[in-house]
């Protein structure tokens, strides 16, 4: 089965945040999403080493918790079979005519490509009872609360 991805806009960084600017083509499927508080965002991991061959699967624990080796679809490495990502996003503003949603962050490189939006919706997107590996108990336990976490000392 082949499949082709499309890609409709791009990330970019401004002093206020990020826009995520839509093609024109793709512009009219914004309309209503500026009703939601939140989007999920697909995205190429554009800048990944990622030429076709293949990737390990298993690999040192980018993680400082923990020493133990883990496997691809444990992570959120761009290093992995497609470099398909995403990003769950605040809406700032979207911009229907100007095809730019606003948001204060996203975790991605200037210039992302950007494949798909999706509203989030938590009945179900949302799971309360959500467990992770004990070594992850300190990180923050939604969304609102990861903006003050020291993220960057939980990577190697």
């Amino acid at each position: 089965m082949n499949t082709t991805l499309k890609v409709i806009g791009s990330v970019r960084p401004f002093a206020e945040g990020f826009r995520i600017a839509i093609d024109k083509d793709y512009v009219p499927g914004l309309k209503g999403l500026a009703e939601f508080s939140h989007a999920i965002v697909l995205w190429i991991a554009h800048e990944a080493d990622n030429d076709g061959s293949r990737h390990p699967l298993v690999f040192p624990s980018p993680y400082t918790a923990t020493e133990e080796a883990v496997g691809v679809f444990a992570t959120r490495s761009p290093q992995r079979p497609n470099p398909v990502c995403f990003s769950i996003v605040r809406l700032l503003n979207v911009d229907e005519t100007a095809g730019v949603i606003t948001t204060p962050f996203i975790d991605t490189l200037s210039d992302t490509p950007v494949i798909d939006i999706k509203p989030y919706f938590p009945a179900s997107d949302l799971v309360r009872s959500a467990s992770v590996p004990r070594h992850f108990d300190h990180w923050p336990s939604c969304y609102e609360d990861s903006a003050s976490f020291s993220w960057g000392a939980e990577f190697r």
